[in-house]
């Protein structure tokens, strides 16, 4: 895995560890987390307001699952029949932004900052179905909910009584054992505000469940949590990995998210309500059915869950609220058989533009009709009429391939030839425009991934072009350009792990053109002024004491002299610490005998020079032959010769 690899920062192993706690209520304060640590959240821990949290590209934060759980049913006469309760000594760690605080949270495509739980690795060997293991990240913002006030319901709350918009809520999975009602949001006192900047985040295996109401709606923070954000607050370029609930949830605000890969979730890829009405594009979700099955009951999981109110549990007007109506454009669904990918319910608005589905059994999309107020009458021509779904492309998986519908009527009046009728009317086209939509996962593993861009560009006519400001005007379908690299590839957890199956393209563009220079680029078509000659510089010959193997560049800085000395071994002098022989070996001063039965032998010397006096001794008497042995032989010998004159 690269991350931090490219940005200085230490290897995750060797990072220091700093345990956060919320001091009591205190929070975190005003701070910098950097990539020299671990940060572990040992519980929920907020930044309090008027308090900013800078965390630097490459940090990493991890949070705990929390300390003496407990849970219990109580029984009701309404909606699924109980309440479930679930509490906990310790709450599972999770980093809370609330409403008046900031969070500043800039990674980069070289250097993302990773959420995940104690005990990963972050070597991209946990896998994709291990969910629920830390709380997540919530911002909460100031901006406007159609929510009434916290906890307080239709027949008893105060109403708008500020102002249409200005309800409140609670963030949801999270508790504020302190009392200060920090994670509280909405209020509509500050809709144009900024709860933070989040750019290239991964976060993953997270999402913690704390029950659900009667009406089946659950108390569980997601991954990534926007709770009435203000319009300054930036999401872009964000990755979510292996939710126990929903990967991204927007409640309310004004917030725009932007290039958000969100995929194998128990539940939702992505679902926004309460309100919202910000903007949202370049959206990919990917849902595994064998992996998505909700936390809380009941119903089924989907790549979007668009509602519009919390209408179900009785805690807002539908006579006065402010309704969803955010600008959506260039989405990618993609799902490996669910019946549909994306699901309208609770009067859900908005005008969701030039997206793709891919994978379905039945529908692109369901749209629901139970309620007066309900998915149906929002796109309705004779009622709200603020929902539109135009210009999709829309394929089944293989075993329905062509044969799915462009939606599916959900409800009890049987319209679904007009809701089919309308959105043929509106360009949504039966298609399949994906390069490749079909992936597999075994036992967590990505063992095929895919490549989610369209097979085309240039599909989407001026007429279906996007005319809000906040959406760029691109001409190709879904939330990837064809034929270049996509915004995730290099960076995330998913391309990493085998997710992304398409060919990386070399891009051509400005770069450094000095062919010399350490970052010298092939392909730049122009000089941007970027060369580097020391990153690369050292000394590049063998014979230097400096040698510096990995350096391409030499920087004149080879030297001899600190590791010169003698290196023959027979020398004097021999250094065996010395890599280069600098021809100083000796030899006469460690010379002489070094035979120890010598007359002349010297201990000291280490080089013999020849010079060994031996001494002879004398030969032993009546050896006549010198065969060492006084024999018969040596007595015939002396006979031989015995009485004969000796001549001087």
């Amino acid at each position: 895995m690269p991350f931090g690899s490219n940005c200085g920062c230490p290897p995750v192993a060797s990072r220091d560890t700093v345990w956060v706690t919320d001091n009591a209520g205190a929070g975190v304060g005003s701070g910098t987390w950097t990539c020299s640590n671990l940060y572990v959240l040992t519980e929920q821990v907020f930044v309090n307001p008027e308090d900013t949290l800078v965390i630097e590209p490459g940090t990493v934060v991890l949070g705990m699952s929390g300390e003496g759980m407990s849970q219990f049913d109580v029984p009701t006469s309404v909606g699924i029949g109980s309440v479930r309760e679930v509490t906990y000594d310790t709450y599972p760690g999770a980093l809370v932004v609330s409403r008046g605080a900031y969070l500043d949270a800039q990674g980069t495509s070289d250097c993302p900052i990773q959420f995940s739980f104690v005990g990963d690795p972050l070597d991209g060997s946990v896998g994709v179905d291990v969910t629920g293991q830390w709380g997540g990240l919530v911002l909460c913002g100031g901006a406007q909910t159609n929510t009434l006030h916290l906890d307080l319901g239709f027949f008893t709350a105060p109403f708008f009584t500020t102002g249409v918009g200005t309800g409140e809520d609670r963030a949801e999975g999270i508790v504020d054992p302190s009392g200060q009602d920090r994670e509280v949001y909405g209020g509509n006192a500050d809709p144009n505000g900024s709860s933070g900047t989040l750019r290239y985040l991964s976060l993953r295996h997270g999402s913690t469940n704390l029950g659900w109401t009667q009406f089946g709606n659950g108390n569980e923070t997601d991954l990534l949590q926007l709770g009435a954000c203000g319009s300054g607050t930036v999401v872009e370029h964000i990755e979510l990995i292996g939710s126990a609930d929903d990967g991204l949830h927007i409640l309310g605000g004004l917030v725009q998210v932007r290039n958000v890969l969100s995929a194998f979730h128990a539940e939702d890829a992505f679902e926004s309500d309460q309100g919202w009405q910000g903007s949202a594009q370049y959206l990919l979700g990917i849902q595994d059915t064998a992996l998505a099955h909700a936390t809380n009951p009941p119903g089924p999981s989907f790549v979007y869950d668009a509602e519009g109110d919390d209408v179900q549990d009785n805690n807002m007007d539908p006579s006065s609220e402010p309704y969803c109506l955010p600008e959506m454009a260039n989405f990618t669904f993609i799902t490996n058989g669910a019946e549909q990918a994306a699901s309208y319910h609770s009067l859900p608005g908005g005008d969701w533009l030039n997206s793709v589905v891919h994978g379905v059994s039945d529908a692109g999309i369901e749209v629901q009709h139970y309620l007066t107020c309900d998915g149906f009458n929002a796109m309705l021509p004779t009622q709200y009429a603020f929902l539109s779904v135009r210009n999709w492309r829309i394929w089944g998986d293989d075993s329905s391939q062509d044969n799915v519908l462009r939606g599916r009527y959900m409800g009890n009046y049987g319209a679904q030839s007009a809701l089919e009728g309308w959105l043929t009317d509106s360009a949504n086209v039966v298609e399949s425009v994906l390069m490749d939509g079909a992936f597999q996962v075994v036992n967590g593993q990505i063992t095929d991934g895919l490549d989610p861009r369209a097979s085309s560009g240039g599909t989407v006519s001026s007429y279906y072009l996007p005319s809000d400001p906040r959406l760029d005007s691109v001409t190709y379908h879904g939330a990837l350009e064809p034929g270049v690299n996509p915004w995730f590839a290099g960076w995330s957890y998913f391309a990493n792990s085998g997710g992304y199956s398409g060919e990386l393209v070399v891009e051509a563009g400005p770069g450094c053109m000095y062919p010399s220079a350490c970052n010298y680029d092939a392909s730049a078509i122009s000089d941007d002024g970027s060369c580097d000659f020391s990153s690369c510089a050292g000394c590049t010959y063998l014979w230097a004491c400096n040698f510096n193997p990995s350096a391409t560049l030499d920087d004149g800085s080879c030297e001899r002299e600190t590791c010169g000395g003698c290196t023959f071994v027979l020398a004097c002098n021999y250094d065996p610490s010395a890599t280069q022989d600098d021809g100083s070996c000796t030899y006469e001063e460690c010379s002489g005998c070094t035979f120890p039965g010598s007359l002349n032998y010297d201990p000291a010397a280490l080089i013999d020079d020849g010079t060994c006096d031996i001494e002879i001794s004398a030969p032993c008497a009546g050896d006549i032959n010198g065969d060492g042995v006084v024999s018969t032989l040596d007595l015939l010998d002396f006979l031989s010769v015995y009485g004969s004159s000796c001549e001087g």
